[in-house]
């Protein structure tokens, strides 16, 4: 049997359509995923991509489906956007499956707010679980479900590393998208939240990215996380960063296989993602 391969992506805002790219090269050169940890962004693509949605339509959807499927303005209470429509749109694309639904393992990570815990979701209605982990405090209005209230799940684990290991992968590939930064100019209120979020999850992740077996970083800083005009750029440097630690990956799952292997028939070499 060999190892399972978890992937935990990380949170993001906009930037978040790298991950796609990620998935993209992944899949390109045979690399097995066998769970996914999500949070915030991470969580939205993560549960379409479990859901049966291949890389190329999930970049199809992201460039098609305008602002207006995904934001809601209200008058400013707990937050600027409702995401009821947010999470009709969600609802839709992973075509309201449960988490027992889904072609492959899912959690989603999210914050309950009044107890300050973090939540990882991995029953029930995906759809009301990746609108508890996107709700960017301050941007999105937390979401209730059963008496709780639920932010983003980037306040305390931006990239879930430990999620996934805890699902039973034996090999984590994390992508963190926080560590970059913004250089760019930050002109909006979204930017503002969001890079102060950014800057929060850097310093939780360099505690936690040494969890994982490779670390997938995108070039995105220059990108504005709230920017729906640079999907093709992030796309790009999702793809980009994954290819330079193909081999990485490749030679930990030969490694990992063949311990595992070797007592069984020594000198058999598993091929895997070869």
């Amino acid at each position: 049997m060999r190892s399972k391969v978890g992937l935990a992506l990380g949170s993001g805002g906009l930037r978040g359509i790298a991950h796609i790219g990620v998935l993209k090269v992944l899949e390109k050169h045979n690399i097995p995923i066998d769970y996914i940890a999500g949070c915030s962004i991470g969580s939205l693509i993560g549960a379409l991509y479990a859901a049966g949605l291949d890389p190329e339509t999930m970049f199809k959807l992201a460039k098609n489906l305008k602002r207006r499927h995904w934001l809601d303005f209200v008058i400013p209470q707990m937050g600027i956007i409702s995401g009821e429509r947010a999470l009709a749109t969600i609802r839709l694309l992973t075509r309201q499956m449960t988490f027992e639904q889904l072609k492959l393992p899912l959690a989603v990570v999210a914050t309950e707010l009044n107890r300050g815990q973090e939540v990882v979701f991995t029953q029930g209605d995906v759809a009301k679980a990746v609108r508890a982990s996107i709700s960017v405090p301050g941007i999105f209005i937390p979401f209730t479900m059963d008496d709780k209230l639920y932010v983003d799940g980037a306040v305390l684990n931006p990239t879930p590393i430990d999620t996934a290991r805890n699902m039973g992968a034996d090999i984590v590939i994390a992508v963190d998208l926080a560590h970059a930064g913004t250089i760019c100019t930050i002109s909006n209120m979204f930017d503002v939240i969001i890079q102060s979020i950014d800057i929060m999850e850097r310093e939780l992740c360099k505690h936690r990215q040494h969890h994982c077996d490779v670390l997938i970083q995108p070039d995105i800083g220059n990108i504005s996380p709230s920017s729906f005009e640079s999907m093709d750029e992030c796309l790009l440097a999702g793809e980009l960063a994954t290819e330079t630690v193909i081999p990485e990956i490749k030679k930990i799952l030969v490694s990992r296989q063949y311990i595992e292997e070797k007592s069984d028939n020594p000198g058999r070499l598993s091929s895997i993602g070869s």
